[in-house]
Formats: structure tokens, sequence, C-alpha cells
């Protein structure tokens, strides 16, 4: 077994062990490495001028895409190639994103263009079209206080038509893919001893390379905190509020990866990513993929996944008014086997979950909606993208002779736990669906809900906000035809 991590950066290899290997990869590259063109602002992958390429071995060659570095630990890399500003240049000529945000006059103060430049290379490297809109999609992720947006697009469409070598091609080595491959069969475990607070004690990193060996370590170290995409962790870690002793990677699961459509259900591993979701939702899920795209950057979706998103159990979370309403089973696997429980009875309280201190969560079945059903999914914030949820909400519907057939209501960021709302779904059960029905059901809900007031909103107004979408789904179920049974 190693107790030393192993990653490429910008084609160099890198074996790290001790106390260097439990620092943010932002860290490593700015203070061990001098790789400084990668800048840290907010430390909470909101700014993305941290972004970087990670490269992941899959098939014969290495698939790069965007990244957060400040909220990835080295401990996620294990196995990985990281690439970074520094390493587009080839000789002395400026990679052509590079040099398109010259030409174009996109950067002043240049502090956030590494990360714009990056972002745009990762959208490059996954051949995506460059277009006004899809420019600005691929870069919610990244905040410019002194160019403006405008000579940033203007960069990146100057790019259509120009022959860009890849960076797969440019970093291809037989040799880096086999040691990162390796890694995957390998397991890792790391210890130090912190000395940085008061009371000293020992870290621990596990990196199993199987399921068991991740249960067995999960009972072995019931407080162990677990990561994938570390998107909310390492937040945390990085502001001084959490400092976990013991951390149980699942960087090389194998058996948590991916999706799977098994009958009528969508199998969706802990270890699926949001990208991987939302690829599958922009065909199958039209009204989950809206609520996606505005749910957080490409860097975010590229690491964080949606099995952390229920694992965090926020009543905010904007996944959850969609697996409440699809009644979503969460798969829970411990040393006594496998488990699942709806996730309406899998939350018993704020943050509360039914997860037994030595189980993790490997898995979620997704009932996949019948053709003749409708949905809505609503999020209500003060701005469109990457912000945090102040009311959402969930509707889905089958409709039989213009009533009611069944109905499904979820609401979140008005409780302690998302809340379904069964004496509002009972009332709207049979009943014609008509402007005066949902307003009816709209005040009903109010008396559901239990919002609070804090620093993103008052009681007052999520009451009134819930009431008011209940108005909102009739014209939108209005504004669009009505499947055939």
């Amino acid at each position: 077994m190693r107790n030393y991590l192993l990653f490429y950066v910008n084609g160099s290899r890198y074996q790290v062990h001790g106390e260097q290997a439990f620092q943010s990869l932002t860290d490593f590259l700015r203070y061990d490495l001098g790789l400084t063109g990668t800048k840290v602002v907010c430390a909470e992958g909101d700014c993305g001028s941290c972004t970087v390429l990670i490269g992941v071995p899959e098939g014969d060659r290495l698939i790069y895409r965007p990244i957060d570095g400040c909220i990835q630990y080295l401990w996620q890399l294990d196995g990985r190639h990281v690439v970074t500003v520094e390493g587009l240049r080839e000789a002395e000529a400026l990679h052509p994103v590079q040099q398109a945000m010259v030409d174009s006059f996109g950067s002043q103060c240049g502090y956030c263009t590494p990360g714009f430049v990056m972002a745009l290379t990762g959208m490059v490297e996954q051949q995506q079209p460059l277009t006004r809109q899809s420019v600005k999609e691929g870069l919610t992720g990244n905040l410019c206080r002194c160019t403006g947006y405008e000579q940033i697009i203007d960069a990146a469409l100057l790019l259509n038509g120009q022959t860009i070598r890849p960076i797969a091609e440019r970093y291809h080595s037989e040799a880096m893919r086999q040691d990162l491959l390796a890694c995957a069969d390998d397991p890792a475990t790391l210890t130090y001893a912190e000395s940085h607070t008061p009371e000293r004690h020992a870290v621990v990193i596990s990196l199993p390379v199987s399921l068991e060996d991740a249960i067995s370590f999960k009972a072995r170290t019931p407080r162990a905190v677990v990561v994938s995409g570390g998107t909310d962790l390492s937040v945390q870690m990085n502001k001084g509020r959490l400092a976990p002793k013991f951390i149980l990677s699942l960087t090389h699961l194998k058996e948590l990866e991916g999706l799977e459509v098994r009958g009528d259900h969508l199998r969706i591993g802990a270890k699926a990513t949001w990208s991987e979701v939302d690829t599958f939702a922009a065909e199958h899920l039209p009204e989950f993929h809206r609520i996606i795209q505005v749910f957080a950057s490409p860097q975010i979706r590229n690491a964080g996944t949606l099995a952390g998103n229920v694992g965090n159990g926020s009543p905010i979370a904007d996944s959850m008014p969609f697996l409440y309403i699809m009644e979503t089973e969460v798969e829970l696997t411990g040393p006594s086997g496998t488990r699942r429980v709806n996730i309406n009875q899998f939350y018993r309280g704020y943050k509360q979950l039914d997860l037994a201190p030595d189980e993790l969560i490997s898995a979620l079945w997704l009932p996949l909606p019948h053709p003749e059903e409708q949905m809505k999914l609503y999020k209500v914030s003060k701005r469109k993208d990457l912000d945090i949820s102040t009311v959402t909400a969930g509707f889905r519907l089958r409709l039989q002779d213009h009533q009611v057939a069944d109905i499904r209501i979820a609401v979140g960021g008005v409780g302690p736990t998302v809340l379904r709302l069964p004496k509002t779904e009972a009332h709207l059960q049979g009943r014609p669906l008509t402007p005066e029905a949902l307003a009816e059901a709209g005040r009903l809900a109010r008396a559901e809900i239990t919002p609070i007031s804090d620093v993103r909103a008052s009681q007052d107004y999520r009451l009134q906000v819930t009431e008011n979408l209940f108005r909102k789904l009739y014209h939108d179920l209005e504004a669009e035809p009505a499947p055939v049974a």
C-alpha cells in the first residue's frame, strides 16, 4: 500500500507524502512549484481565477476538463494530470487562446485572465461550439471586475476557424497514462501529525480502490469525512470551519462511477459528476437540465456530484425538489450489505440523515418520468447564475380529462428539510387545473411550510413566493401543449 500521492503537473511527475500531501492544489502550485499564474481570490470556487485543467485517463487517452483548483485538495488528484496556464505555451509561442485574449484586449489588471484562458481552453478541448451564448454559459464561473466581458467574448469568437492542437495530443504520453492508471489499482493511506493547532493530533487520509475497502475504513473510523468532488467540504476547510482528522477519498472507486438506465430507473453512481448527470438530463430530463444550467459553473459541475448534494443535506440544495417529486431512492452500502431509502424519508431533521456511521451513499435510483407526466422546477434567487437558492420548488403531475389525476409537490428553503405538501396535493387531486384551483392551492401551501428569516430573505417573502409559484405553474403549463396520454 502506498504512503504517497502521485500526479503530474504540466507533464512533470510529482510524488508527494507527509504534510505536503495535505494541502490544496492551488497552495501546492503557487508555493511548492512557483506556478503563480493560477490565482486565488475567493477560495470558494466562485470566481474562477484558479481554473486549471484536470486530465483523467479514459480509454487510450486523457480527457481534460476545467475545474476550480482552490477547492481541490491533492488527495483528490491522485492519478491525475494537472495543466496550468503556464503549461499552455509551446516554446515561446502563446497558446491560441492566450493570443486571442491579447489581440482582443481581453485583459486589464490580468488577475482574472489566467482563469478565463483556462476555462476557454477547456471549451476548446471539449470541442464545444463557440457562439456568444455558449461562451457566456461556459464562462459563468469566471468573474472580471475591470476589463468587462465583451472583449473576453470577442477573444473566444476569434478562435472559430482556427486549428488548435488539443492538450490531450500535446501532452500525450503512454508512460504517463500507464503511471496514472496504476494509481487506480494501488490503494494509499497517508498520515501526518497536525501541529498547527493547540491540540496536536494525527490526520489520516485513505484512498481505497474498492468499495469493500472503503466500507471497512468507514466502519473503523465512523467520524471519517467522505470526499468525492469536495466542492462544499473544501470551502469549509479553506475558511477554517472544518479540520477533519479522518478523510475517506472516493477518487479511485470505479464501482461508484457512471449512470446507467436499468428498466424504468436511472442508476446514478455516487461519483457521477453534475456534468455527467447534465449530459443525460439534456436529452432525457429537459426540465432538470434547465435547473442544472443555473445551479453551478462548468468548473463546479465537473467536480461536484449529485450524491454529494444529497449527502450534504441542505434544505436549499437545487436538486432536492426534483429528487423528492420523483421518489428517488438513496442506495446505502455498509458492512451488512445494501439498502435503499426513499429520499422523502431520508432526512430526519436539519442535516440529520438516515445514514449509519459505517454506511456510504453508493448510488441514487431515479424513476424515469412517464411520457404523459408534466414537470416544472423552480429556483428563486437574487441572481440567475451561481447563487444560493432562496426558495426552490418542484411540481410533477398527470392530467386526465383536464383534471389532476396525480400530483407531487416539494418545496425547499421553507423548512429544516425540503418539504412535501401532502394537504395541498390532496386538495388538487381530481380538480380541474384552473387559475382559481392553483391560487387556492398556493394559499393552502402557506400553512404547510415553516420558513424562517435569514440573510437571503424574510419569512414573509418566502411564504409569498411559495404561494406565487402555484400561479406561475398554471401559466407555464398553459403555455405549452399537454402530453398525450
